[in-house]
């Protein structure tokens, strides 16, 4: 196991580090005419514990209109987009609302892309990671594990040390660092990793839709939040209360793995077993009913070489080795990480999809009203506001979502969306992000 002192002196007194850079603008105004923002794709060598060539691939759109680096304004946004799992690629959401395009099949294993009309990058500038090494078109040789969210968050802002010196136009924007999911996790250690390196940046702040921050306080949510649906029966609840407080229990022992075990891979064991297949990312969607195709995994292989990728690379989308390295870390809280940037008044958005139940709402709701930080009263006294947005088909405006703001923290429930709610309503989102990076107080 690499114990992270080690990690943060090795990274800290490394020298075999490498950027390379393809320009993808021209690539991708071939196949969409109506590109309008430089792009590219890159590796970024990073050094380790195994001294070996572990490399980060990363994508990066500029905001709609930018055509160059040159013309990256010191007043611009800049956001890092995390996937979770652990073991996602970030990837995946180029394609799905935060970044720029939709995929469509032309043929046989031919795929193409069409500009997406409500994405992240018509009000910032977006860098997707493939993280941790072994994920999406990220990888490390010899290799190695990464075990837990602060491990990688060292190697992102190693990443970072490295981006920032090649592309110094970004140094002094506004930097803020999102994700979803398991992200809930990442984002915290990534946020507090850059506000104590020395990394001559302008952190702003962070964000995570449907965030797993604190196992302990998510596992109390599930057999109320199930029952109040009527997808359990008092017999199911009641079971389920029972293992979740073994979970829990564990987790007070310091018996991490058998937590994770028994209550974060139980509640999926659950749902598929005895809830009639619903998804945990959306209790009005089921398992066994009819998935869209997916098309970025036949995208990303048909253009990987075009993206500087090594041949002997196969893009999937999810490594579900990975999770097996982070069984110990999906039990343990980010919370603390979460009250250290709120309490350094840095900017934190979460938002959550009212649909979703593997990190619902209720259980964010735990979250919050624990949280150590010196606003949380003033916070609480807030009223939550009604903010509204038009939804893709319809013409009028309809009640988005709720919004609880003060000083410095910012909390969304977004309804008609599950897990990824930039999927499910990406006007609506795309609209809190704006007001987010924008400090408005007004939503409507």
């Amino acid at each position: 196991m690499i114990k992270t002192i080690e990690l943060f002196f090795l990274l800290f007194t490394a020298s075999s580090q490498s950027f390379t850079f393809i320009d993808q603008t021209s690539f991708y105004q071939n196949l969409e005419p109506e590109t309008n923002f430089y792009s590219e794709t890159g590796y970024i060598k990073v050094q380790t514990i195994n001294n070996g060539n572990n490399q980060f691939f990363y994508h990066l759109f500029l905001k709609e209109g930018t055509m160059s680096l040159n013309e990256v304004q010191e007043s611009d946004n800049f956001i890092l987009w995390l996937h979770g799992g652990p073991g996602y690629s970030s990837l995946i959401q180029i394609f799905q609302n935060v970044g720029p395009f939709h995929i469509y099949k032309r043929g046989e294993n031919d795929y193409s892309v069409k500009k997406a009309q409500n994405t992240w990058n018509k009000i910032a500038h977006i860098i997707f990671i493939d993280q941790p090494f072994e994920v999406g078109l990220s990888y490390s040789q010899p290799n190695i594990n990464v075990e837990n969210s602060e491990q990688a968050a060292l190697y992102i802002v190693e990443f970072f040390r490295i981006f920032f010196k090649e592309r110094q136009q970004f140094q002094q924007i506004n930097f803020y660092v999102f994700g979803v999911s398991y992200s809930g996790h990442y984002v915290p250690a990534i946020g507090v990793a850059l506000e104590e390196s020395n990394l001559n940046i302008n952190f702003k702040g962070i964000g995570f839709g449907n965030g797993w921050t604190d196992a302990f306080i998510q596992y109390q949510s599930y057999a109320p939040f199930l029952y109040s649906l009527g997808i359990y029966n008092e017999k199911k609840k009641s079971y389920t209360q029972e293992l979740m407080a073994k979970a829990q229990n564990y987790i007070l022992n310091g018996e991490y793995l058998k937590s994770t075990e028994e209550g974060f891979f139980g509640i999926f064991v659950i749902l598929n077993k005895y809830t009639g297949q619903v998804s945990s990312h959306d209790f009005q969607k089921y398992l066994n009913e009819g998935q869209s195709e997916e098309f970025y995994q036949g995208f990303i292989n048909q253009y990987k070489q075009q993206f500087g990728a090594p041949d002997d690379i196969i893009y999937i989308d999810w490594n579900k080795n990975i999770i097996k390295n982070f069984e110990v870390d999906i039990s343990k809280s980010q919370k603390f990480n979460l009250e250290l940037l709120l309490n350094k008044g840095k900017k934190v958005l979460i938002y959550q999809g009212s649909r979703d139940i593997i990190c619902n709402t209720p259980s964010m709701n735990y979250i919050i009203n624990k949280l150590n930080w010196k606003y949380i009263f003033d916070w609480k006294k807030q009223p939550k506001k009604i903010f509204t947005s038009k939804r893709e088909g319809f013409e009028q405006n309809e009640t988005a979502g709720t919004i609880k703001l003060y000083n410095n923290f910012y909390y969304a429930t977004l309804y008609n969306a599950g897990h990824f709610v930039q999927n499910d309503i990406p006007i609506a989102t795309l609209k809190m992000v704006t007001h987010f990076l924008n400090d408005d107080q007004n939503w409507n």
